[in-house]
C-alpha cells in the first residue's frame, strides 16, 4: 500500500485483495474471541476455532500471493477490448438484434394478481 500511495485507487483489483486479506484477519480475531468466551461451557469451541483460524490462513496466504502473482494487466485488456465491442459475435444468438428488449417483464401499477409469496420474520415490535 505505501508503494502506490495516493495512487492506490486506481488499483481496484490489488485494493480488493487487500480488503479481503483484512476480512480473513477480522475473522480469524473473531472467531478465537467467541471461542474463548464460550470455552468454559463448550470446550470443543477451540478445536472448531483453530480450524477455521487454519483455513483462513490459507486463504489469506493465497490472498497474499496474488498481490504480486496475478492477470490483472491481461484482464483489464481484455476488459477494454470487450467494451470496445471486439467479441460482440459471441452475443449473436443471445441478445436479440436492435437491441437487448425486454429482459425483464412489464410492470404495471395496482393490486397484485399472484400470490404473495414472501417469508415474513418475526419482530419483537408489535406495530409491524
Amino acid at each position: 500500500m505505501g508503494r502506490w500511495q495516493g495512487k492506490l485507487e486506481r488499483k481496484q483489483a490489488f485494493l480488493a485483495r487487500i480488503v479481503d486479506i483484512g476480512a480473513e484477519l477480522f475473522a480469524i480475531s473473531a472467531a478465537c474471541v467467541r471461542a474463548r468466551a464460550e470455552a468454559a461451557a463448550h470446550p470443543e469451541v477451540i478445536e472448531l476455532a483453530d480450524l477455521f483460524s487454519r483455513q483462513a490462513r490459507l486463504r489469506a496466504d493465497a490472498l497474499f500471493d496474488a498481490l504480486r502473482a496475478n492477470t490483472d494487466s491481461v484482464d483489464n485488456a481484455a476488459a477494454r477490448r470487450l467494451l470496445a465491442g471486439r467479441y460482440a459475435f459471441l452475443e449473436r444468438g443471445i441478445v436479440p438484434p436492435g437491441g437487448p428488449g425486454e429482459w425483464v417483464a412489464p410492470w404495471e401499477p395496482g393490486a397484485a394478481t399472484v400470490p404473495d409469496v414472501r417469508r415474513r420474520l418475526p419482530t419483537s415490535d408489535p406495530a409491524t
